[in-house]
């Protein structure tokens, strides 16, 4: 008769065949599992270096075009206001011509409007007297850019002044001598040289920036 132990001989023997072959089939499985992260990591580590890779140039790239942008922008700044620099030192520089025109002009102006000779070689003589009537110094500055209306609204005949500021008194005598006249031009002159000069400046700015 056989004893319990070694009725459970065989049953012990299986249980161990399979504790060894699923210990067998554990142990592959883990080195599978370990081969497959191991490749998998290696892989994605590739992939993670390329990308880095690629980051890094682009980032690279980025930042040598925003310094060359930001050199070319300096470049055109430096270029832009040495331009204005050089419009604003040629306009001061007609300024100081024209001024210099009209102290030059102003001061020849009392010689110019006191004395005269009737023919060359005569003796100097007074001046005679010119009169310029209001209606005179009306257009003057009319075409000057300055509108005023007749002095009085009535002459001494009582003929009214029209609307548009002509009559009987623009006839009268407007109290203007040859040295105002000649002042009030020379000062003109110089006004208008400097809008001629801003104006000049002005075009070639434009045309320079349409260039």
């Amino acid at each position: 008769m056989k004893t319990p132990f070694e009725l459970l001989k065989p049953a012990l023997w299986y249980l161990g065949v399979t504790a060894v072959v699923v210990y067998g089939l554990h142990l592959n499985r883990q080195d599978g599992y370990d081969d497959g992260y191991a490749v998998g990591k290696a892989d994605g580590d590739v992939v993670v270096a390329r990308l880095r890779e690629t980051f890094a140039q682009e980032k690279q790239g980025m930042s040598e075009a925003a310094a060359s942008a930001a050199k070319q922008a300096s470049a055109s700044l430096i270029a832009e206001q040495a331009k204005g620099n050089r419009l604003a030192s040629q306009l001061s520089d007609t300024k100081d011509l024209l001024r210099k025109t009209t102290d030059k002009l102003t001061g020849e102006i009392a010689r110019v409007t006191s004395l005269y000779r009737p023919i060359l070689g005569a003796q100097l003589e007074p001046l005679p007297v010119a009169v310029f009537t209001t209606g005179f110094v009306r257009v003057w500055n009319n075409a000057n850019g300055i509108y005023t209306a007749v002095p009085t609204p009535n002459d001494a005949s009582g003929a009214a002044a029209t609307a548009s500021g002509t009559g009987a008194a623009d006839e009268l005598d407007s109290g203007v001598g040859q040295a105002q006249i000649l002042a009030n031009q020379v000062r003109n002159a110089e006004l208008h040289g400097i809008c001629r000069a801003q104006l000049n400046n002005l075009i070639d700015w434009t045309l320079n920036e349409s260039n």
